[in-house]
């Protein structure tokens, strides 16, 4: 008898644990049209202010020389690269936002069905699934925040490759010449520069911040 109200008892906590978790707005839910809008007008706008800052920061690591007296006839150099910024960016952040809520959403659903409903060829009792239960949103968080990473870093590697050549640049030059001429001399792998380096620094914070982002909506 203990052990038939054990099991209830466990089911109960299971259902009450998934529909506290899944209580969340979820991707399907959201409304894309003001997330992304919303989203891309402050990244445009705060990536405009600080731009010549980058600039700045790029030329003093590269050692590249840049004028000290800031006026109207020198003041686009601190705008060198903006444009692909803008352009490339904006989708990389899309491409980002996209696919960690997607495949946060699907991670979790899978792992819970496999969880509450086991195959009965598992050969482990479906109260002790359950106890998994607590480590579905960081594990599919984690998941889908290193895919995330990943996927963005395709859009946002060739981007810096290409702008912060146009920033150190003795003379302006605009973003379609610097691509022709990185793929007449190094290929299409020029623009993937340390691409693997990027991965490794990006896959860690996209993993904590999603977990920690829906850390906090659960609180």
């Amino acid at each position: 008898m203990s052990a038939i109200k054990s099991a209830t008892t466990a089911g109960v906590d299971a259902r009450t644990y998934v529909a506290k978790e899944t209580s969340n707005t979820s991707w399907s839910d959201l409304d894309k049209t003001r997330l992304y809008g919303l989203g891309t007008g402050m990244y445009s706008g705060l990536t405009v202010i600080l731009h010549p800052l980058t600039v700045l920061k790029i030329r003093k690591q590269t050692g590249s020389t840049i004028e000290q007296n800031i006026g109207t006839s020198n003041l686009r150099q601190y705008y060198r690269g903006l444009g692909v910024v803008l352009s490339m960016a904006i989708p990389a952040r899309i491409i980002y936002i996209s696919t960690l809520e997607f495949t946060r959403e699907s991670a979790e659903n899978v792992m819970r069905g496999l969880i509450l409903n086991p195959p009965s060829s598992w050969p482990v009792r479906r109260e002790e699934m359950q106890s998994l239960l607590p480590l579905v949103a960081p594990f599919s968080g984690g998941l889908a925040g290193g895919i995330a990473a990943f996927s963005s870093q395709v859009v946002v590697v060739p981007m810096d490759v290409i702008s912060q050549k146009q920033m150190v640049a003795e003379h302006t030059i605009s973003a379609k010449e610097v691509t022709q001429s990185i793929i007449s001399s190094e290929g299409w792998k020029g623009l993937f520069r340390g691409f693997g380096l990027s991965l490794f620094t990006s896959l860690p914070a996209g993993s904590s911040e999603s977990n920690l982002n829906k850390r906090v909506n659960f609180e």
